[in-house]
């Protein structure tokens, strides 16, 4: 009868030979004596990565030890795991002995789309021996890399401001000093004052300058970091002046957000601006630009730790 089906009826045998393989994969399924479904799952080690914690040098010449890293790169005998958000608990299939690298994961310009190892940032590395489904606890604590150049530090621990008036249709121009534990950006020994903007009406504007000129390599990474307490939209950008000190543009680069009475930290990317082949040779005056609030005729801006740095 089969062979009468496959001679005269080759679809209806197609088809035969369909269902029965249906019911051969059916019965593999069911019966545990299939070896291809009962390959054991290995068994990854863990790594639980908590928080980062930054140090920096104590003659301040590189500034507050303020941070906002988010991400853990986790690399394991060279390879990325992958990019985790802190606290993270990460597995790792490797076993025995390996060479474990964390790198520190920064938002690029404050965006959570763009996110990368914030390169002057000196990882850390150790070699760790895996246990398959055991977890093992790193406590990153990170250094600034030694090829970073600290162009400009103001924390304004001096009692001084390294800003002055700038722009143009400028209403109000004054940064102030606070030191007011309750204003101050962490409050502490170290920490005990801040700088601020006060807004008189909604259509002031507020800018100023640093007074001082900085060059910054055009082929290589430059961010300016900063801590920031806003109750308005603050914008950070630069001016580009050539060799003789004639202007050349206004660079505004990335505006900050009101941040409903936090500090917060942004790391500021500038090299993509700086590179630009006009700018060669040129110097640099960061500025920050701000309009009233108009929900709050005496609204403030409140700044801190700011540091232009690159390699």
């Amino acid at each position: 009868m089969i062979d009468f089906i496959q001679k005269y009826f080759p679809v209806l045998a197609l088809q035969q030979r369909k269902t029965s393989l249906f019911l051969i994969a059916l019965i593999c399924i069911t019966v545990s004596g299939c070896s291809v479904f009962d390959r054991e799952e290995d068994i990854p080690a863990y790594l639980y990565i908590d928080s980062f914690e930054l140090t920096t040098k104590s003659d301040n010449s590189q500034g507050s030890n303020a941070h906002d890293i988010l991400d853990a790169w986790v690399y394991v005998n060279g390879q990325l795991i992958g990019a985790f958000e802190v606290p993270a608990m990460v597995p790792v299939l490797e076993k025995d002995t390996a060479r474990v690298t964390i790198l520190a994961g920064i938002k690029k310009n404050g965006r959570s789309d763009d996110r990368e190892i914030y390169p002057f940032y000196q990882g850390v590395q150790d070699t760790m021996i895996l246990v398959p489904g055991k977890i093992d606890s790193i406590f990153p604590s990170l250094t600034y890399h030694d090829s970073t150049t600290f162009v400009w530090i103001e924390d304004f621990e001096d009692r001084a401001i390294s800003f002055e008036p700038s722009g143009t249709n400028v209403e109000e121009d004054s940064m102030h000093l606070t030191f007011d534990p309750n204003e101050v950006f962490e409050h502490s020994a170290q920490s005990q004052v801040s700088a601020y903007v006060e807004f008189d009406s909604a259509d002031q504007k507020f800018e100023n300058a640093t007074i001082s000129k900085f060059t910054i390599p055009g082929n290589s990474s430059a961010y300016l970091e900063l801590n920031y307490n806003l109750e308005t939209s603050m914008q950070v950008g630069f001016y580009a002046y050539d060799q003789s000190g004639t202007q050349i543009d206004r660079i505004p680069v990335l505006i900050l957000f009101p941040t409903n009475d936090v500090w917060k930290k942004s790391y500021v990317s500038f090299n993509e601006d700086i590179s630009n082949p006009r700018f060669e040779n040129a110097t640099f005056r960061v500025f920050l630009e701000a309009y009233g609030p108009d929900d709050n005729p005496n609204g403030r801006i409140y700044i801190d730790n700011l540091k232009l740095v690159h390699f």
